[in-house]
């Protein structure tokens, strides 16, 4: 009796067992099938990922062109279409010779700020107390500025500066950079001159005697040592452009509409303008001429030059069009004076074609803008401005 309880329980330990090992081996099955089908979806998704590739071929060759030579990679990084870069109010937008780096001045300082990291860089520090104007000549290392009511020019390098004279209405750079033109009023003769002197105002050059205009704007026919001056735009005043050489020779007039507005190409070759359709009109017309002041074309955007930039390849310009205006207030004399803020819209305007292409939805926009001091950078990929409401530097992705 006592053998067969033994041998009773050796049996059912071995089937015991037996069920045990049989488990462990289904186990190892379902694994090793679950392993396989893994490597065949991951195979499945790599060939998906080449047959992609395969199926765009220029698109994968243009971005890794980019990134061979550098251009458009960065550009892609920037987050955002649009975005204030400086809160607070800037002077002086210009290009950091050599960058494309945005440079301004600011509350005492000099700075410098990158498009792509907007890491800023003081420069230099020069306490300024009530700036109303600020602009830098064409290498960015000098600049002349109204200060309170008086007009300065200030040396980067030297981190100086001078008091240029007193009782001038208006200055301006000439083309080398090294010396001021201005306008003032000579009360011996009772003439409104223009002249040229150095920076500190020593040994002036009259250019023009009796200039008719109690107000005016200045600017200079690129590539060329010609100097020209006009009405400051006013919707009651037909602007023509006077333009000389630096000796007040050689004279050319163009234009003539009300309120007209002048922004020379780069290369000298046109002239963008804007001006009023009607005397005190409401109504802006932009336009481009070429430098004779023949071949004009009408461009149908209303806007002002004062919001506008050329393009380094001469044909197209970037703009903002002027929103929101009163129908009751004349133009453009309403948004210089600041007595209404405009809703801007951005545009890419071909002048020989007249197409327009909006550089950014409006529902993109984050708040009403009103710009003006608009800069585009070398390469093209940033529009840079500033917002007139608060003074604040913003860049557009291009």
């Amino acid at each position: 009796m006592k053998e067969i309880g033994l041998t009773k329980q050796k049996i059912l330990l071995i089937v015991l067992v037996s069920i045990l090992v049989l488990a462990m081996i289904m186990l190892t099955v379902m694994f090793i099938k679950k392993g396989k089908k893994t490597d065949k979806s991951k195979n499945n998704k790599k060939v998906t990922t080449m047959k992609k590739v395969d199926k765009h071929t220029g698109q994968n060759n243009a971005q890794n062109a980019q990134k061979a030579t550098g251009k458009g990679t960065e550009s892609n990084l920037v987050k955002g279409k649009i975005t204030k870069l400086d809160e607070g109010e800037v002077f002086g937008l210009t290009l950091r010779p050599g960058t494309n780096k945005i440079m301004f001045y600011k509350n005492g300082k000099v700075l410098s700020i990158d498009p792509y990291t907007e890491k800023k860089v003081v420069i230099a520090e020069y306490p300024f107390l009530k700036v109303k104007e600020f602009f830098w000549n064409q290498t960015a290392d000098k600049a002349i500025v109204k200060d309170f009511d008086e007009y300065f020019t200030y040396d980067l390098g030297n981190n100086l500066a001078n008091k240029f004279r007193y009782g001038i209405d208006i200055a301006f750079w000439d083309r080398s950079g090294n010396k001021v033109i201005y306008k003032f009023y000579d009360k011996d003769s009772r003439q409104r001159k223009v002249a040229v002197a150095d920076m500190d105002g020593t040994n002036p050059k009259i250019i023009f005697s009796n200039e008719p205009y109690r107000r005016v704007d200045f600017n200079l026919q690129p590539k060329t040592n010609r100097f020209c001056y006009y009405p400051t735009p006013d919707a009651r005043v037909k602007g023509t452009l006077f333009c000389s050489d630096m000796e007040g020779k050689n004279n050319k007039e163009y234009g003539g509409n009300y309120g007209q507005d002048y922004l020379w190409s780069p290369d000298g070759q046109k002239i963008l303008t804007s001006y009023t359709q009607r005397e005190a009109g409401n109504r802006l017309v932009l336009g481009v001429m070429n430098k004779d002041g023949g071949e004009f074309k009408g461009l149908s955007f209303a806007t002002t030059v004062k919001k506008c930039v050329w393009s380094y390849n001469n044909v197209d310009v970037y703009c903002a069009m002027i929103g929101g205006a009163p129908l009751d207030i004349m133009l453009p004399n309403g948004w210089a004076e600041e007595k209404f803020n405009s809703l801007d819209t951005f545009w890419k305007i071909d002048t020989k074609t007249g197409k327009k292409e909006r550089l950014i939805e409006l529902s993109d926009i984050p708040s009403a803008i009103d710009s003006e001091q608009l800069v585009v950078d070398p390469e093209e990929n940033f529009l840079f401005f500033r917002g007139r409401r608060d003074g604040s530097l913003w860049r557009l992705k291009l």
